[in-house]
């Protein structure tokens, strides 16, 4: 689904828009004028799905030649291998996340326990799959479009949002740094910390995006920086913003 002169939804679960497996994050492509990334990669489970509604936008998977993980979470990164076998796509992500993924470290990215949670099913097999790592800042070209990832950590360790600006407009893929009305994605795994998490909120408000590309929830295409100001509101008070989780 096309949202966006450059951007498109090609995979999206319950928290979402319903057009692959239930367990998916949002899975965004961009178009870089013809040369394509995908923007993280859903769960892995019925990947076809996926390049079926890449080919209905009449897009060749060939032409895409990258995949950036916004973090390892099963949800977002365990369909990185058969979507980039299937694409012949390399895969990027921050240092921490790159390791976790490309090693297989089901301990790092919490699998485990997104397995006791019920959020993945009790047979949900993790595929490692080789990430490229970038560092901090990194600029990122896609054909005629510059990403630029930005280390937004509290959600968990080696999350990155990538920024792109298009027609004076910034245009921010938050992954799970920040959601509907302000909320945010405290979760009891191991690398959940809540003082990053703020520190993050101040990085995106400092970005001040006009889209917000959240992975899960709705999408902002004008006034961007809504759900992100809501945060900070509370912050600015010493409250924490609400947890996605809790509602």
């Amino acid at each position: 689904m096309q949202i966006h002169e450059r951007i498109y939804i090609v995979g999206s679960g319950v928290t979402g828009i319903g057009i692959s497996h239930e367990s998916d994050c949002t899975v965004y492509m961009v178009d870089g004028g013809g040369e394509y990334a995908l923007i993280d990669t859903g769960i892995g489970i019925d990947s076809n799905r996926i390049l079926q509604n890449i080919d209905k936008e009449g897009i060749d998977i060939k032409k895409i030649s990258a995949i950036l993980l916004t973090h390892g979470h099963g949800d977002h990164s365990g369909g990185a291998v058969a979507l980039s076998q299937a694409c012949h796509a390399k895969v990027y992500a921050l240092e921490e996340t790159a390791n976790y993924v490309s090693s297989g470290d089901v301990d790092s990215i919490s699998i485990k326990e997104a397995i006791q949670a019920g959020v993945f099913g009790k047979d949900y097999i993790y595929q490692a799959c080789p990430v490229t790592p970038l560092l901090d800042k990194e600029h990122f070209i896609i054909g005629d479009i510059t990403l630029q990832i930005h280390r937004t950590e509290g959600h968990c360790s080696g999350h990155g949002c990538y920024e792109m600006n298009f027609k004076n407009k910034k245009i921010l893929f938050s992954g799970d740094a920040i959601f509907n009305y302000g909320m945010i994605s405290m979760q009891s795994i191991w690398d959940c910390d809540l003082q990053k998490y703020i520190e993050t909120c101040k990085k995106l408000a400092y970005i001040h995006p006009d889209i917000l590309l959240p992975s899960h929830g709705t999408f902002l295409l004008e006034k961007g920086y809504t759900y992100i100001d809501k945060a900070m509101e509370t912050i600015h008070t010493l409250g924490i913003p609400k947890n996605l989780i809790n509602i």
